[in-house]
């Protein structure tokens, strides 16, 4: 019998997370009204057997069993994971952000499925949202967004339910636990057989040296960075159990009007943007900002090839893919322009860096450790001094998306917060337009949603600036 058995990262964040530190994703769509609470139950209800995971919870095992496992929920009860609200009118965004505050502020409960949605009546213009969060344990990279299944790329309308049959759904049960334990125990033992062969490639010059000298190279790279951490600031501070959420939205275009003038990537004018929101926010405050670079995490998609020689063997990502790369964010008040250049300069140094590599080789250094040791690494990566904010941009479908026949109209992403760092942005785009979701501790980003408000100032700012640049050049 197979053992669904979680990752080393994935039972990491299940011991990370506390009271303060909630290791849950997800965001809020909004749609145009008509979506009703039934026709999501009835979607979800017919797809989610393309939704890994949707019906397992985690169960702990024994020391000597390795980490925990993935087993089917008995007691799977849909209407548990998905429910249903309204705000009191006239259900503007700050009623919508104080409702979504409180639900990030909630752990998910363990004994059931890491995920819940609510679908929430009330908004402006009779607009419907739907929220969702997802333990990171469960939304990892290879699933991408666990409710991508709800959503179509085109308006189909619902066919009636008239008698439509549903084939039931029987549990698995779950292994036992001599399984359980002979699997692990034959992992550790495939672990020892490959540290043996490393180390033998290490040792023969035709093999190993380069590759050695190389990872060692950008280990050291990747630990000097984290060691030199953020500096203090007025984001840094111990984080509480509860959160505010803002939104802040922009045209892509706008976006893309800023590359044409001045060149870089979409990336590098989102980190531009939220330098100068950022700052804006401090000086605000009365802080004083003067030659002040934050640390800025912003994770980092990669795709190494390991073993055998270059370019040859298995693909294999980090963990999920992503790992996180430390740049600085200049919070000064300065020209919009020269801060975007020197971004600009900042990213394309880290894109030729190896921290990557040297991500991949402490991953797998965790692979071999005992579950005490998965914590530790995993708290290194989540060091309290190693940045101030962090920052995900994501690119979305820039076509139209349907629930039910209904209008997605916007998509706000949101990441938890980390460390002592009470700020998190999480952007994406979608159908010609930028979302920004705003994430902060409550106590310390008492102020969000004017940092939303300086965002959409920011960007209005780079695009003058832009559009003069081209005018310029277009007179030349």
């Amino acid at each position: 019998m197979a053992v669904d058995r979680l990752s080393v990262l994935d039972s990491s964040f299940l011991r990370l997370e506390t009271t303060s530190h909630h290791m849950h994703v997800g965001g809020l769509g909004i749609f145009e009204p008509g979506l009703a609470y039934a026709d999501v139950v009835r979607v979800l209800r017919d797809r989610i057997d393309a939704v890994p995971r949707a019906r397992k919870r985690v169960r702990d095992t024994h020391p000597l069993a390795g980490r925990p496992i993935w087993v089917d929920d008995p007691d799977f009860d849909l209407s548990y994971h998905v429910r249903h609200a309204a705000l009191p009118t006239p259900g503007d965004r700050h009623q919508l952000g104080e409702f979504l505050s409180r639900l990030m502020g909630r752990k998910l409960d363990r004994a059931r499925p890491l995920w819940e949605i609510y679908v929430i009546d009330g908004l402006e213009g009779d607009r419907v949202g739907m929220f969702r969060k997802t333990h990171l344990a469960m939304a990892n990279g290879e699933d991408g967004d666990p409710f991508g299944a709800l959503l179509d790329d085109h308006r189909s309308a619902l066919e009636p339910e008239v008698g439509r049959f549903t084939a039931a759904w029987h549990p698995d049960r779950p292994p036992p636990s001599s399984v359980v334990v002979a699997q692990a125990m034959a992992e550790r033992l495939d672990r020892g057989q490959q540290a043996a062969m490393a180390v033998v490639e290490t040792l023969d010059p035709r093999v190993g040296v380069r590759r050695a000298t190389a990872a060692a190279g950008s280990a050291l790279g990747l630990v000097g960075r984290m060691v030199r951490g953020a500096p203090q600031s007025p984001l840094n501070k111990r984080l509480s159990p509860h959160r505010r959420f803002a939104m802040a939205s922009c045209e892509l275009e706008d976006l893309r009007v800023v590359r044409r003038a001045f060149g870089g990537t979409i990336n590098d004018v989102v980190v531009a943007v939220v330098g100068d929101a950022v700052g804006r926010l401090l000086r605000w405050r009365g802080h004083e900002t003067k030659d002040l670079d934050l640390k800025v995490m912003v994770p980092v998609r990669v795709d190494e090839r390991v073993g055998g020689a270059p370019g040859v063997g298995e693909t294999r990502t980090v963990g999920d893919g992503v790992v996180g790369v430390l740049a600085p964010l200049p919070v000064m008040q300065m020209d919009p322009v020269a801060r975007l250049y020197r971004i600009m300069g900042e990213m394309a140094g880290l894109k030729e860096s190896r921290q990557a590599v040297a991500a991949d080789q402490l991953v797998r250094l965790a692979g071999y450790a005992p579950p005490a040791l998965h914590a530790s690494a995993a708290r290194v990566v989540s060091a309290d001094s190693r940045y101030n904010v962090a920052l995900s941009n994501a690119p979305g479908p820039q076509e139209p998306r349907y629930l039910a026949g209904t209008l997605l109209e916007e998509s706000y992403p949101f990441i938890p917060l980390a460390g002592d760092s009470a700020l998190s942005l999480a952007v994406s785009s979608y159908a010609g337009q930028m979302f920004f979701g705003l994430l902060g501790d409550r106590d310390t980003l008492f102020d969000i949603e004017r940092l939303g408000d300086f965002v959409t100032e920011s960007v209005d700012v780079l695009r003058s600036a832009a559009l003069d640049q081209l005018a310029q050049a277009r007179e030349r």
